[in-house]
């Protein structure tokens, strides 16, 4: 295996419709280097496998290799339950915005020996890192389904980094946290409340009970004001996502909108 043996378990790696093979292929070699290994691609602009990736790979080969490729996000957070987005610029949305360093001691909080293996689950869910494409980054549907808005507190006159860059200054931070762990040193972090051990939503779980929730206010009438409809959906999303709801309390959700619509109908 490619992954320390000293450390926890890696987060997942997600890029989102990321544009040239030869930045997917930096990436892989920055994982190499702090020995992160799942990488998954969402609907690349040029396809997969892709010939430019392997050569900017360098030692982290292996990663392009075994690399997954996703149709959608939901699909490539099936077995994630807290996610970080990473993005050069701030939103104007309801989601928390960490630096980088507190992401990774955030990541490590709500890493897969937090929850499922101390309830004997089968199920080990996981973190993610989410970057977005070259050109634009992430747009704000994608930021809204992550836990954490990462920005690095760069130069204000020119924040923006490229893939890999971006990619290496998070897997960094994350090992760095991880080793700091393992060695007893102190780790700077964002306090963590008391939560009860509980297996978590996964992402694309939660993304499913977003759909099923709007189509049932869409049918209801709720979105009156189709100007602000994509706003106030991404706000009700933020909500829920605060809440890191468990997969209990999902499926509780989802009986409420059942007994709301049956109602109704």
């Amino acid at each position: 295996m490619m992954a320390s043996r000293n450390l926890p378990t890696t987060p997942v790696v997600i890029l989102a419709r990321p544009q040239m093979g030869e930045n997917i292929g930096a990436t892989a070699r920055a994982m190499m280097n702090c020995a992160l290994s799942d990488l998954r691609i969402v609907k690349p602009r040029d396809g997969w496998p892709n010939p430019g990736a392997l050569p900017m790979a360098a030692g982290g080969s292996e990663i392009i290799e075994n690399a997954n490729v996703f149709e959608s996000l939901a699909d490539a957070t099936h077995d994630v339950s807290f996610m970080v987005a990473a993005s050069a610029r701030r939103r104007d949305l309801p989601i928390k915005s960490v630096n980088p360093r507190v992401a990774a001691s955030m990541l490590l909080a709500h890493g897969p020996d937090s929850s499922a293996s101390k309830l004997g689950k089968q199920k080990v869910l996981r973190t993610a890192m989410l970057f977005g494409p070259e050109a634009s980054g992430l747009n704000n549907d994608e930021v809204v389904l992550a836990d954490v808005l990462v920005t690095a507190p760069l130069n204000p006159a020119y924040p923006s980094l490229n893939l890999a860059q971006a990619v290496l200054l998070m897997a960094w931070e994350w090992r760095m946290a991880a080793h700091l762990t393992e060695t007893s040193e102190p780790v700077p972090s964002a306090p963590q409340p008391n939560m009860p051990d509980v297996q978590h939503a996964s992402i694309q779980e939660r993304d499913f009970f977003f759909q099923r929730l709007e189509t049932a206010l869409d049918e209801g009438g709720f979105f009156n004001a189709p100007h602000m409809a994509t706003t106030v959906k991404r706000n009700i999303r933020a909500l829920f996502t605060r809440a890191m709801p468990s997969a209990q309390e999902i499926s509780t959700l989802h009986g409420v909108i059942q007994a709301l619509t049956r109602q109704r109908k």
